[in-house]
């Protein structure tokens, strides 16, 4: 199809740039009427996506200018060509990566007289970082995006492309979306969606559809009975959780994407998983197993023991409270509601908050954990734990997201608490609807952001900065609505280099 479209495209062009050969019209050759184009140029930075306008200038002679007519002719070399507008002034969107050679053409139709002008458009995505949106509309998946953009020294703009996917490539995404992942090269990214039709890796810079998950196992099909509940992606490791608990692996090289294939047996022949956490650094993919009743995890970097076990267990040489649940053996029937995990300056390792669920009350815990490399322990020391001053508030909808060592956030039904984890909870803001997901997102002081969908289709970037918890400042940074149900929402960093950087709290 794209070759006929491309002979098409060019005969298109051939008989516009000929035509004054062909056309036997009673006129003086002599007297064919040309003008002069000015104002239209090549581009190599045209927004892929966002419409975009050129406006020529043309001296017309002492002809008529409504004896004229217009042809804007497009094509990708080899793949594509279309006639793209047929007026003056172009306004085209763009929607794939490519060089684009363009011809602009002007026809004098008395005398069939042409006069053209060929440039270069070189399209580049302006997608690389910003919030994405994951929510179900009319039983579709439908997957938005938000731009951030500079406005003076001191304001922001967010720009909001709704159903981005669908816009630009023209298809559905699928349906019962479920969550996403991320998943990084040091150039670009990609968007895992899980969903129910079938989990998929959306290219981060033009919104194409890369791979279906089940492709990256080997054979090109899921192990028996699995279905996609999670994937974290390391520096070297990356696994991929079922809903039957089962993790599969894979050890990236190099950081590209869809090098290697998932592996078709479990990375653990004993355990159950139910939940998985990573971030920048970490060094390891981090783990509950609801089987055993413990942490377990494995080695991220460095390479030589990448995708090796490692064990959690209370450090030998330390002091242990007696009220702390140990994380290698946490009781059955424990539930893991939270992890997260911030670095303190100066510091080995990292320190970790966790929120667990014993019987019908939620308690908050605090470790720091420190794993010498190579070794198979990962030793937990410093640790407390206390009833979560949220106890009341929460449910097994309620969702978490933690500010370093200062805040953490949490939700129940359509209120949003802070807590500085010193005095009381307080409200925060109060939604017109269910909160279905929050993330927190900070790039130095410059931006303290709150992302936060609702179940009624509202999307929210709240301000998190302390003047905004302090009440000196309006909360309400960004709201759109219309999306339906929101399932997830995630900071798109980009690269890997921006998510090292600015995901570590």
């Amino acid at each position: 199809m794209k070759t006929i479209n491309y002979i098409l495209g060019c005969c298109i062009a051939m008989t516009l740039l000929y035509a004054c050969i062909d056309d036997e019209g009673n006129y003086d050759y002599s007297e064919l009427k040309t003008v002069n184009i000015t104002n239209v140029y090549s581009n190599w930075s045209v927004p892929l996506g966002e419409e975009y306008v050129i406006t020529p200038t043309i001296d017309y002679g002492d002809t008529d200018p409504s004896e004229f007519v217009y042809t804007w002719v497009s094509e990708i070399q080899e793949e594509w060509s279309d006639t793209i507008s047929r007026d003056k002034e172009l306004r085209y969107t763009f929607k794939e990566i490519a060089r684009y050679m363009t011809t602009f053409v002007v026809e004098h139709v008395p005398t069939g007289a042409l006069t053209s002008k060929q440039i270069d458009l070189n399209t580049v995505s302006r997608y690389s970082t910003g919030w994405t949106i994951l929510s179900e509309q009319n039983n579709k998946s439908v997957l938005s995006y938000i731009r951030a953009e500079q406005s003076g020294e001191n304001s922001i703009i967010y720009n909001f492309f709704k159903d981005i996917y669908t816009t630009l490539r023209g298809d559905d995404l699928g349906t019962g979306p479920i969550r996403m992942g991320r998943h990084f090269s040091s150039s670009s990214d990609e968007i895992l969606v899980i969903q129910e039709s079938g989990a998929v890796e959306i290219d981060g810079q033009d919104f194409s559809k890369a791979i279906a998950t089940h492709e990256e196992f080997v054979g090109g099909a899921y192990p028996a009975n699995f279905v996609p509940k999670q994937a974290e992606y390391g520096a070297r490791l990356e696994a991929i959780l079922g809903t039957d608990g089962n993790v599969y692996t894979r050890v990236n090289p190099n950081g590209s994407f869809q090098i290697c294939q998932y592996n078709t047996h479990p990375a653990f022949s004993n355990a159950r998983i139910e939940k998985m956490y990573y971030c920048a650094y970490l060094g390891y993919i981090y783990m509950y197993d609801e089987l055993n009743h413990r942490m377990i995890a494995l080695y991220d970097e460095p390479q030589a023991y990448t995708g090796m076990v490692i064990y959690p267990s209370m450090h030998p040489d330390s002091t242990h409270v007696d009220n702390f649940t140990p994380v290698d053996d946490m009781g059955e029937g424990t539930q893991l509601v939270f992890i997260g995990s911030y670095n303190v300056e100066g510091a080995t390792g990292r320190d970790f908050v966790q929120i667990i669920k014993k019987g019908t009350n939620y308690y908050f815990q605090t470790y720091k954990a420190y794993l010498h490399s190579g070794s198979s322990n990962l030793y937990i020391f410093d640790e407390k734990e206390e009833l979560f001053v949220g106890n009341d508030y929460v449910n097994e909808n309620s969702k978490y997201c933690i500010d370093g060592s200062s805040y953490l956030y949490f939700t129940a039904d359509n209120v949003l608490y802070c807590w500085n984890r010193i005095n009381q909870v307080e409200v925060f803001y109060t939604f017109s609807s269910k909160i279905t997901d929050i993330e927190r997102y900070a790039n130095g002081s410059d931006r303290e952001e709150i992302a936060v969908g609702l179940e009624n289709g509202e999307f929210y970037i709240i301000d998190a900065s302390y003047e905004s918890i302090s009440g000196q400042k309006e909360k309400v940074l960004f709201k759109t609505e219309g999306l339906g149900r929101v399932v997830d929402v995630q900071y798109k960093y980009g690269n890997s280099s921006n998510f090292n950087k600015e995901s570590r709290l």
